[in-house]
This record gives C-alpha cells, sequence and structure tokens, in this order.
C-alpha cells in the first residue's frame, strides 16, 4: 500500500483508489478490492498525475500562506480564531489558481497575485471569523491617499460599535502593509492604538500609519479590540472578541 505524498490528508473514494488513514495516523491509498499498491506504482501510474501535481501547488501555497499570516502578527495575536491558518492556506491556494499563464501543476501563487482578480480576493479576510469587522465596526472608514490616513468621522461610540456584554473600553488601530510576495519579504507600518470608554459620544478618528518604503502589494488592515474593567485595573478580552480585516488594497504594482 503506497503512502499519499501531499502537503494535506485525503480520505474517500476516487475511481478505483480508496485513500484512508491507518492505525498509525499515516495517509495510506489502496485500489478499491485490493490489498493496495506500491509506492513505484503510486509514483508512476498516470491515474496519480492529478493528486500530484495538487499536492505540489499545494504545497507552494501553504509556503506563501505562512508568510501572509505573518503581515500583520501584531493584530493576529489579538484577534483570531482557530480557522485562521486553514482559512489563510485557502485563500491563498485559491490566488494561485487565478494563474492563467501555467498549466495545473506549474502555477505560481506569484502569477496569481500579479493580477487584480488575485488580489482583490485577499480584500476582506477576516483574521477572527467569528467577529467580522462590518458586524463590530458599523461604520466604514476611509484611506486618504496623500495624507495617508484613516479617516474615521462621526462615529458614534454606542450605535456605530458592536460592543461585547462585559466590555467597558475599544480600541482601534490600522496598519499598512507592504508584501513583497515575489521576494518573500514585507515591512508593515501601524498606526498608534486609540482607546475610548463605552459612553454615548460622537467622535471623529484618524489613524496616522508611519510610511512605507516599498509599494509591491500595499494593503490596509483595520483592528478593532475590546478591554474590560476588572477589580482597579483593566484587562483585554479574549481575542475571539475582536475584529481585524484586510479593508483594501492601497497600491498594486505587479512588476
Amino acid at each position: 500500500m503506497a503512502i499519499v505524498k501531499a502537503p494535506f490528508v485525503i480520505i474517500g473514494t476516487i475511481g478505483d483508489l480508496n485513500f484512508y488513514l491507518d492505525q498509525g495516523k499515516v495517509n495510506r491509498v489502496r485500489t478499491k478490492g485490493k490489498s493496495g499498491i506500491t509506492a513505484e506504482q503510486f509514483k508512476t501510474n498516470p491515474i496519480f498525475n492529478t493528486i500530484k501535481k495538487h499536492g505540489i501547488e499545494f504545497g507552494q501555497a501553504s509556503k506563501k500562506s505562512r508568510i501572509f499570516r505573518f503581515l500583520t502578527l501584531q493584530f493576529n495575536k489579538k484577534a483570531k480564531d482557530v480557522s485562521f491558518a486553514g482559512r489563510a492556506n485557502k485563500i491563498i491556494f485559491e490566488i494561485l489558481e487565478e494563474d492563467t499563464l501555467n498549466q495545473r501543476g506549474e502555477r505560481t501563487v506569484e502569477n496569481g497575485m500579479n493580477t487584480t482578480e488575485g488580489v482583490n480576493l485577499l480584500i476582506g479576510f477576516e483574521g477572527n471569523k467569528l467577529k467580522p469587522l462590518y458586524q463590530t465596526l458599523k461604520k466604514k472608514g476611509k484611506w486618504d491617499v496623500q495624507s495617508e490616513t484613516f479617516n474615521l468621522p462621526n462615529l458614534s461610540l454606542l450605535h456605530d460599535i458592536e460592543w461585547p456584554e462585559n466590555a467597558s473600553f475599544v480600541h482601534l488601530a490600522v496598519a499598512q502593509t507592504n508584501w513583497d510576495y515575489e521576494k518573500d519579504t514585507f515591512e508593515t507600518a501601524y498606526s498608534e492604538e486609540v482607546t475610548f470608554e463605552k459612553e454615548d459620544k460622537t467622535i471623529d478618528i484618524t489613524l496616522h500609519p508611519e510610511k512605507l518604503k516599498g509599494d509591491k502589494l500595499v494593503l490596509l488592515y483595520v483592528f478593532v479590540g475590546f478591554s474590560e474593567k476588572y477589580k482597579k485595573t483593566v484587562r483585554p478580552l479574549k481575542r475571539s472578541f475582536n475584529s481585524v480585516t484586510i479593508q483594501q488594497v492601497l497600491k498594486h504594482n505587479p512588476k
């Protein structure tokens, strides 16, 4: 019986092939009605080509996804759910599929990223799927390209924010990140984090992250977090209450 060599587990039946986990949690494959196939058969039989091609591409997407997850690590530590890594892998693989220059098995994330369609898939990606930003922050802010500032005018602290039951304070910040997905490098500039107490008050918020040096792919992240009064201190709520999302593509220079 052959061992499946892929960065993911396959379970089920495809044609005459049955994929399963053995007692040692090893992913194996065998033909239906037979004891199994050899590793050499798995390597040389063209019936496995589609699976091997998918494995090559998924492995590449997983490596890029790891960098993607680190773009705004400071925010992701505060707002992340258990599906974060899996969803990041999925969105990067979907971007790879936008590569129309190469055939399956040879497609790249870089070529997918060089398309408008591929990059736009990132807009709206949530660090915490349980608390999407549009539910937490009911008013959408605007990015001023010339001044490089994020503005939230006339924000009602009581009505434009969905407060968790025991939250006493809300924290807002933004970040712009430049990701050179071809060189596997990035730089991230955070704004100051502003804090407001829960009260019936309308305010104007302006957040100004530091300038970036590059402009390969510049993304805007918006973070909303909460904390509570506890005895004589203030402590942050669990990250499952907080939100962070990619709200906008600010610049995209594929070449």
